[in-house]
């Protein structure tokens, strides 16, 4: 047997998970870069800036810099950013005073303290700090519609200033092909307008067709929109699995996201031979709740055969998602049959119910069990999943279900990580 564990300090009780060596097919991850020097690729960024003046060149003359910044999900380290990116503003010129940050949530909570302090580091407390709302109406600003006619409003805070910063990190993406650029602004400040239409033609499409993909419709939609909305420089990096910045890219909104993708791309590919009968994924390091969690199923997908078994390790302590309750209102219900609800009207929270189509397409070709002590047994079964109390319980039943040939593989670093695997079904639902 070979016992294989996922990063979750705390709850070591659903892994290790063990397996027997013969059904292996094996194991990837992100990729790990040895002897990286974090911050010299961060200063090296700052100073070759791409398709942009240096930074600090780009902000002179300004008077009320924005700086946006991803929140508590995501695993951008902002606090190691930020020093650098305030001292070239203030080499611009600009006083602390003129300088503002504000949070990126999108359709997530608010931050606490401790995630504040975690998130900004040494700076907590030093700037004039803002935390977007999605649903607070008088806080949005609109800025017109993009070409195709979806309306274009964001955090009135983008409207104040003359130059606005986006400081974020960049790893395959469901929806958007990759994380990043444009998307702290859409949807990281934005109105629920841009992501219902984003989350909604993304629910159309297979994960194959969108994740790793940053030439897509949602992405060049949300690009158009921001630069309508002022967003006019990033501070983008790029993550190995260990966690440390493997690569820093600055300056243009569009033509810098593009170089850090190509980065991504390269650390966070698992090319498997082919698809597994069974795959055993975490969603590390989207682990909050199902919401974030979900991602190991977008990206387990690509990786599974037709019929065969999901099993999705993740803690999820805020249980499923309390930010968008018709989740579990609605649950599982076939991906056509959530299209016509969409197609009647009625349902309130697009997002929402994007999210759960994203699941369907999921559940419709393959069987998910999910092994979250976050999660009730119910909660699984309304969302069409089977509930498990450990991996080796889970992985011992898929096995036995699949037959004494089936074979199982293993993603770890499930919520970044982007299998490129052979019998990709096609791209529409």
């Amino acid at each position: 047997m070979l016992n294989v564990s996922f990063d979750y300090p705390g709850y070591e009780k659903i892994a290790p998970v063990e397996i027997p060596e013969e059904r292996l097919m094996g194991v990837w991850g992100v990729k790990v870069l040895e002897g990286h020097d974090e911050m010299a690729e961060v200063r090296r960024g700052l100073l070759e800036p791409i398709g942009k003046r240096r930074l600090r060149e780009a902000a002179a003359g300004k008077k009320q810099a924005l700086v946006l910044i991803d929140d508590a999900t995501r695993t951008t380290p902002t606090a190691k950013l930020l020093p650098a990116v305030m001292e070239e503003l203030h080499a611009a010129g600009l006083e602390k005073k003129q300088i503002r940050i504000l949070t990126a949530q999108g359709t997530h909570r608010r931050m606490e303290e401790a995630e504040l302090r975690k998130k900004l580091g040494k700076l907590f407390g030093q700037y004039e700090v803002f935390q977007h709302d999605w649903k607070d109406e008088a806080s949005f600003h609109t800025f017109g519609k993009t070409a195709d006619g979806t309306l274009v409003r964001a955090n009135k805070l983008l409207k104040e200033s003359d130059f606005i910063l986006g400081v974020g990190g960049i790893v395959p993406h469901r929806v958007k092909g990759f994380s990043g650029g444009a998307k702290i602004a859409f949807p990281g400040v934005s109105g629920p307008e841009m992501m219902e239409r984003n989350q909604w033609e993304a629910s159309m499409q297979m994960s194959e067709t969108v994740m790793g993909v940053a030439e897509n419709p949602m992405r060049l939609r949300m690009e158009e929109a921001a630069a309508m909305a002022g967003l006019a420089y990033i501070v983008n990096v790029v993550g190995d699995g260990a966690g440390k910045i493997a690569g820093c890219f600055c300056g243009d909104v569009v033509a810098a996201h593009r170089a850090g993708c190509k980065l991504s791309r390269e650390l966070t590919a698992a090319n498997m031979p082919a698809r597994a009968d069974v795959l055993l994924i975490d969603s590390y390091p989207a682990d909050r709740d199902f919401w974030q969690s979900a991602k190991g199923l977008y990206s387990g997908t690509m990786a599974v055969k037709r019929g065969g078994t999901i099993i999705l390790v993740s803690p999820n302590p805020e249980g499923v998602a309390s930010n968008h309750k018709n989740v579990l209102e609605i649950g599982y219900r076939p991906h056509a049959e959530l299209v016509a609800m969409v197609q009647r009207g009625g349902v309130e929270d697009l997002v929402g119910i994007a999210i759960l189509a994203d699941v369907a397409s999921i559940l419709d070709h393959a069987r998910c069990v999910i092994v979250s002590p976050g999660m009730t047994r119910e909660d699984a079964k309304k969302l069409g999943m089977e509930w498990s109390s450990n991996g080796t319980a889970a992985l011992k039943e898929a096995l036995d279900r699949a037959g004494p040939t089936a074979q199982v593989a293993v993603l770890k670093h499930g919520g970044h990580i982007l299998p490129l695997a052979a019998e990709a079904p096609s791209g529409q639902k």
